[in-house]
């Protein structure tokens, strides 16, 4: 994350320019209505973007795209700022929306801003800094979408975990003999080194599971440089305590397995979530509490809904809709070592509600 925000500052050259920017957002607020009433009217007149502004939320919306001009402009720009653009990035993909649409907004956005400069010849460089960081705002927006795209059409994911932990745990037993006899045997350790390297492409999946390459290679050195009873502790804490974990929470995951194939046949098959002959929104929502509950409640440390995008950040944040109404899920899991088969498997869940709730509606129109 540190990286892509420094390479990001270097290609748009940013600054400490905060103060300019938020005086930006003052030279421009009187105009802010007025350019997003034309926005939507220009977007509107797109066919294959229409469908994805429903004339009944175009005020929700453009209040919406406001705060999201003034977020760009008044905070600073870190992670946290990161995140809360990407998450934008991912609410896109999951309606489908398409990128290059996606672009021509930020370009229609741009040319609206940018023709104020007529109305107050001064306003130009504000708004110059205001159309460098929605450009911003675009690249961050087509990294995350293709980013979302990518690990939602691989369902090979829980499977890398599954062969990265095979791979390292083979390497760690060949170490058994050094460990025992305190003497560093030079085969196995370039053996255990070697497969460090192999685990590259994975470190990301085995960070999530607890082991952090960086940490196991730095006490395998420090072993093999002075292998003693302290060292030889750090570098087993490091590997066996992560493989318990997984391995206890393996039990929960198989039980999780079970059940969520049999959530998924009642979603699906059986309709559990939309076979109330009269079904609201807060019966939809308690079934799906329930469903999550039976399912991953030794999981979730907090499930709660919104009908506003929530502000803060969670493991997991879907919306949903029912006929006209929309609201979100939104979800937090504990520091489990399995984390990402839980969160992959809660959202598999999800989606198959969102289609049987789009099926009631098509059903009900």
């Amino acid at each position: 994350m540190k990286e892509k925000i420094a390479l990001i500052k270097e290609i748009y050259q940013l600054g400490d320019d905060l103060h300019e920017r938020k005086e930006a957002l003052q030279k421009i607020a009187p105009y802010v209505d007025e350019i997003m009433e034309t926005f939507y009217e220009k977007l509107q007149q797109k066919p294959n973007l229409a469908g994805f502004i429903p004339v009944e939320r175009i005020e929700e919306l453009k209040k919406k795209q406001i705060k999201f001009l003034q977020d760009l402009l008044t905070m600073p720009f870190d992670e946290k700022l990161y995140k809360h653009i990407a998450k934008v990035a991912i609410a896109h993909y999951h309606i489908k929306l398409d990128p290059l649409y996606m672009s021509y907004g930020y370009h229609v956005l741009s040319d609206l801003i940018l023709a104020q400069s007529q109305k107050d010849p001064t306003l130009l460089p504000y708004l110059k800094l205001i159309i460098k960081y929605l450009k911003v705002a675009e690249a961050i927006m087509s990294e995350e979408y293709f980013a979302q795209k990518t690990l939602a059409e691989s369902p090979y994911r829980a499977d890398d975990l599954f062969e990265a932990i095979n791979i390292l745990h083979m390497a760690y037993v060949r170490c058994q003999d050094s460990f025992a006899s305190m003497k560093v045997d030079a085969k196995a350790k370039e053996m255990f080194e070697k497969s460090l390297e192999e685990l590259q492409p994975y470190r990301e999946v085995l960070e999530e599971a607890g082991l952090n390459l960086s940490t196991i290679k730095r006490f395998c050195t420090q072993f093999a440089n002075e292998p003693n009873e302290q060292n030889l502790k750090h570098l087993q804490h490091s590997i066996e305590r992560p493989l318990t974990d997984l391995r206890v929470s393996a039990y929960l995951s198989i039980d999780s397995a079970l059940a969520l194939l049999r959530a998924m046949t009642d979603i699906i098959y059986r309709r559990s979530v939309t076979n109330e002959q009269r079904l609201d929104i807060p019966t939809i929502q308690q079934t799906i509490r329930k469903l999550l509950a039976h399912n991953f409640g030794w999981a979730i440390e907090r499930l709660a809904f919104f009908d506003e995008e929530p502000g803060e950040e969670f493991d997991i944040t879907k919306l949903l809709a029912y006929k006209e109404h929309l609201f979100y899920v939104a979800i937090d899991c504990g520091d489990v070592a399995n984390k990402l088969y839980v969160l992959e498997s809660i959202d598999l869940i999800l989606e198959a509600i969102k289609l049987t709730l789009y099926l009631r509606s098509k059903e009900e129109a």
